[in-house]
């Protein structure tokens, strides 16, 4: 047999195979470009994918180097993607130069001649756009055709079971009411953030708050506005937060924050800030209007500390925040060389 039909055919089947992997959405649109380079002559593919509603791009993979930090930008107003997603038909362009896409400034810098995109549809819903771009002008015969439509068909089933993946993973790390994490996902991260410091790394630290008065609010208000309220809460912390860092919910009216490479100072002026926000922004819904305020305990991530020092140290700063009449901040360390010096 033909040494580049059995290349493809097992190609072919390595794609099927993937169907029935679970695996994080970002190395399978990885895989899929890979695979598209290693049975089709082309110069490089990519993947795109989108809301077909509002045709924003939600995720993507290259094997294009100059562009794998910004493939975002393929999904241009009024570009192929945006005619490929509502035509739902393939596109093939021999001839970029001759074509309205010639001056996309993507295919200029890569010095594509040709390309050809084919839609990924699943459930009667176009997801995303598998893309092959040649620097030589190609027609893309027939056998290639088919080869894209097999790989796009696959991809569309694959994507679908890679989004269920990471649903799935989400729902046993996150908190389902407030989309925080929860505690046992923290715990996870602080414990390898103390491994990481252990060997070196710059100090982290660890945010530990507790909304004042909350009982107060589920007997006046009920637990439904008392749920809200805590997704209230939660917004203004993510809201106020770095992307890096890991916000958590802890207990029925707790939270938790780990700032990374961040000394216990700059975590307590951050903590002041989303002190003051929740302080600023009362829940309002209808005609109810709730004031909050919070008490937290503020510590750092040190070499010598495992997550039960952490824990506690920012539950005694988060103590003595309420005995000193709550909605404040205060630090472990002048505690804890408080009790050092007596």
């Amino acid at each position: 047999m033909d040494t580049k039909i059995v290349r493809l055919l097992r190609a072919l089947v390595k794609i099927t195979t993937k169907i029935n992997e679970l695996r994080p959405l970002s190395e399978l649109l990885e895989e899929i470009v890979k695979i598209s380079d290693s049975v089709l002559n082309v110069s490089y593919s990519s993947i795109i994918l989108v809301d077909e509603r509002t045709m924003t791009w939600t995720h993507g993979a290259t094997s294009d180097p100059l562009h794998k930090d910004n493939i975002h930008k393929y999904a241009r107003e009024k570009g192929a993607t945006y005619h490929i997603v509502k035509e739902r038909m393939p596109l093939i362009v021999p001839d970029v130069k001759t074509s309205r896409f010639g001056d996309h400034p993507f295919l200029q810098e890569s010095g594509i001649k040709s390309f050809a995109g084919f839609p990924i549809i699943h459930n009667n819903v176009v997801v995303g756009v598998l893309y092959v771009f040649s620097r030589e002008k190609k027609t893309f015969p027939p056998q290639e055709k088919e080869i894209l439509r097999f790989l796009s068909e696959q991809a569309a089933v694959a994507i679908n079971n890679a989004k269920l993946y990471e649903k799935l993973k989400e729902k046993t790390i996150k908190d389902e009411l407030t989309g925080l994490y929860n505690h046992l996902y923290l715990k996870t991260i602080i414990d390898r953030e103390l491994e990481r410091i252990k060997l070196g790394g710059k100090k982290s630290a660890f945010i530990y708050m507790d909304l004042d008065d909350f009982n107060d609010i589920n007997k006046n208000f009920g637990a439904k506005m008392g749920d809200q309220v805590l997704k209230h809460v939660a917004h203004i912390i993510i809201e106020n937060i770095r992307r890096v860092d890991v916000p958590a919910k802890y207990g029925g009216d707790e939270f938790m924050i780990l700032l990374y490479d961040m000394s216990e100072y700059e975590a307590r002026v951050h903590a002041e800030r989303i002190l003051n926000k929740i302080r600023e922004e009362p829940f309002v819904i209808g005609n109810t209007r709730i004031t909050l305020t919070a008490s937290i305990g503020v510590t750092e991530l040190a070499r010598g500390k495992d997550y039960d020092d952490v824990l506690k140290e920012a539950d005694l700063a988060l103590f003595e925040a309420k005995r000193k009449g709550k909605n404040c901040v205060e630090v472990a360390s002048s505690l804890l060389s408080g009790l050092e010096d007596y």
